[in-house]
Order: structure tokens, then C-alpha cells, then sequence
């Protein structure tokens, strides 16, 4: 896998529009479930937001999906030279399980949609606050890189907010 000096402006969007699908899928989850109790009558408690978060999952699959490749093709930066290799190893891994969960939870949801299987909705229900605890994580570790100020999260703003943000802090010519 090659190695970036930063992430490609499709890695940057998929990214973004899998943070507000994500977050989305937490407000139509319980609707979700409520139809899934009632066997998915059309016109059951939460049918509507049941096929809002169907629709909105299948997003987030086929958005992982071109994350991955566009990953694999344009590689990712370098840690921080200055990050303990725990910290790495523990990144790495919570990266890692964000493209496992984030894959495998829409697959999980269309499987106990298609199979009516009560195993596998739990199955996605439990692994929805594993996803939690890595958007925790995730958070922790952005908002620990913003205090040190290392760069990393530059590393996934537009790069039109990234100009910005230097010409705001370059002196100015008179």
C-alpha cells in the first residue's frame, strides 16, 4: 500500500459523509428496532425511519467500500514522528476496526432484514456501542492531536479550510 503525505480529497469527503450518516443511523435505530419487533409491516411504529436507516446503511456499506479501495490505491499519512508506538498501535487498531465494524454492521442489519433472524439483530445492535466506544476513541484521540497541535488533524479538513486556516495565521503585508 503506498504511503501519502495526507489523505486524498475523497478520502477526506467519504469521511465526513460517513461521521454525519453515522451519527444519522443513532437517531432512526430505535425506529428501526421497533419495526423489526412488529415484523416490518409497512405500517407498523417506526416503518418509515426503519427504511430511512436501511437506505441510510447501505450508504455508509457502499462509502466503506470506496473508502477501502481508495485507501488501498492512495495509502494513508505516516503517524506522527513524535507518537509514542503504543499510541500508534492502539490507532492503528481503532482504525482498523472502524472499517471492519462499519462494513460489517450494514451487512449484519441487511442479513436480519432479509432472514428476519432475531441472532443477527442483536448482533448489530451490540456491535452499534462497539462502534461508540470507537468513536470515543476516535474523538479522544483527534481532540488529544488538536491540544498537541501536531498537524494530524489538518490532515482530514478540506483543503480550502486548511488555506484558510494558514492565511489567517500568516503575518500580514502591508
Amino acid at each position: 500500500m503506498p504511503r501519502a503525505e495526507t489523505y486524498a480529497t475523497r478520502q477526506i469527503g467519504l469521511h465526513w459523509l460517513v461521521v454525519v450518516l453515522v451519527a444519522f443511523q443513532f437517531f432512526t435505530g430505535g425506529g428501526m428496532a421497533a419495526a423489526f419487533e412488529r415484523g416490518l409491516s409497512p405500517d407498523a411504529d417506526g416503518a418509515g425511519s426503519a427504511v430511512v436507516h436501511g437506505v441510510i446503511g447501505t450508504a455508509i456499506l457502499l462509502a466503506m467500500i470506496v473508502r477501502l479501495v481508495t485507501r488501498r490505491s492512495h495509502g494513508a499519512p505516516p503517524p506522527p514522528r513524535t507518537e509514542p508506538s503504543a499510541i500508534q498501535v492502539v490507532s492503528r487498531g481503532n482504525h482498523i476496526l472502524f472499517y471492519v465494524v462499519l462494513i460489517a454492521m450494514p451487512l449484519a442489519g441487511m442479513t436480519a432484514l432479509a432472514t428476519g433472524s432475531e441472532t443477527v439483530a442483536e448482533a448489530h445492535a451490540i456491535t452499534a456501542r462497539v462502534l461508540l466506544v470507537l468513536i470515543v476513541a476516535h474523538i479522544a484521540g483527534a481532540l488529544w492531536h488538536a491540544f498537541k497541535g501536531d498537524g494530524v488533524i489538518r490532515r482530514m479538513v478540506p483543503r480550502r479550510a486548511n488555506r484558510l486556516e494558514g492565511d489567517a495565521q500568516a503575518p500580514r503585508r502591508r
